[in-house]
């Protein structure tokens, strides 16, 4: 079988890039190995209303389990922050359903979804070559562009021999029947005894709290990490009132700013082109975002008949770099100084950061998938950044 576009990987950023190149009337194939979009759940659902507006992604209200208007983060040592707007910010969201609503519009647009599909092997030349399983019957499928959205240790990346992202953080999360936190404000927990290198958080969701850890190094598994925080952190161990484990879910991802997205023929997105917020984690509206240009691309390299790496240089990585480059050094930036600090000195920072009114600047600015006018008048506090440079010996 032949196609214009090959999308593999059937995450939100494959299912976003297939309906956008579909919409403009061009044969999109998307395979996904898994048996069922968005199965299995790999990481949370709390996205930026700005980012989903960006992604021309209207979420039917039964996908919506609450709202996000504000966050607190708490230290190792228990320092306290609070950043509240009152105003919607965030939308906490079911991920099966959120990946099953795109999965509606790709396939609206006219893009045609293969599940228990996977890509087991490229071939460049005249035509990108696809070698496909499924059901254990193998076919080898053509296509003028392959994008690429099979996730952080992408096969199609490591096939062409592509640079990955190295720096890879693991990740768990639960959902508990109870706890006593606010419907809208998410909680974030630093600190290595709990979540090394990363974070911990309580995510109110409906019905339910979500409970989860973030963990790069330190040594033991998530899971280990994110029970000892739930049965002995000393303030978030006190909020979560239900004991019942109602659902598991893990994942992993990368936070470092993508090298390698392109080759001949090819595209990279989302986490497989490293389109990931390294301060958070969070990767939907950025791999989104990528998927958007990347669609965009592909459809003026179909228009043209020009599929080279130098085309898709000019016409991919330069759109991308445009609209997310400085973005994704504010978030590396800012994971390099938590990666930086002990749980003594995160302390003293939090102490910086209230007595400069660091929440109030955070409230100011509402995207936090585009930090970087945030970061620009942050450095205008010189105490705070004086603080930095003596804990990392950094030239901010």
């Amino acid at each position: 079988m032949r196609f214009d576009v090959l999308v593999v990987g059937g995450g939100p950023a494959g299912l976003i890039a297939a309906r956008d190149v579909a919409g403009q009337g061009y044969d999109v194939l998307l395979v996904e190995e898994h048996p069922e979009i968005g199965e299995p759940v790999q990481c949370s659902g709390l996205f930026s209303i700005r980012g989903l507006k960006q992604l021309e992604v209207d979420l039917p209200r039964r996908a919506i389990a609450g709202v996000i208007r504000g966050g607190r983060f708490f230290s190792p040592g228990g320092e306290e922050l609070e950043a509240y707007s009152k105003l919607d910010r965030a939308y906490v969201v079911e991920r099966r359903l959120f990946d099953k609503e795109l999965a509606k519009q790709a396939a609206r647009a006219g893009a045609r979804i293969a599940l228990k599909t996977r890509a087991k092997g490229l071939r460049l030349g005249e035509k990108a070559k696809v070698a496909l399983e499924s059901s254990g019957r193998e076919e080898v499928v053509e296509a003028e562009v392959v994008i690429a959205a099979d996730g952080v240790r992408s096969r199609v990346a490591s096939q062409l021999g592509l640079s990955t992202p190295r720096r890879i953080v693991a990740a768990t999360q639960v959902e508990v029947e109870s706890a006593e936190v606010e419907e809208d404000i998410a909680e974030l927990y630093f600190g290595s005894r709990w979540a090394p290198n990363f974070y911990a958080w309580l995510l109110p969701k409906g019905e339910v709290c979500e409970v989860g850890v973030c963990v790069r190094g330190g040594g033991h598994p998530p899971r280990v990490y994110l029970e000892r925080f739930m049965r002995e952190h000393p303030i978030a161990g006190r909020k979560i009132t239900g004991r019942s484990r109602l659902e598991y879910v893990k994942g992993a991802f990368p936070v470092a700013r993508p090298k390698d997205t392109f080759a001949e023929r090819v595209l990279l997105v989302g986490d497989a082109g490293g389109f990931v917020k390294a301060s958070t984690g969070g990767g939907v509206i950025t791999g989104g975002i990528s998927a958007r240009l990347a669609a965009r691309a592909c459809c003026l390299a179909l228009e043209e008949g020009d599929f080279s790496a130098q085309f898709f240089r000019e016409n991919y990585e330069r759109a991308w770099k445009a609209e997310l480059g400085r973005e994704l050094e504010v978030h590396e930036l800012i994971r390099r100084v938590f990666d930086s600090l002990s749980d003594s000195e995160i302390d003293a920072l939090f102490k910086v950061a209230r007595e400069e009114d660091i929440p109030s600047l955070m409230v100011k600015f509402p995207d936090t998938d585009r930090p970087y006018e945030f970061f620009m008048q942050l450095l205008e506090k010189e105490r705070f950044v004086r603080a930095i440079e003596r804990f990392l010996r950094l030239e901010i």
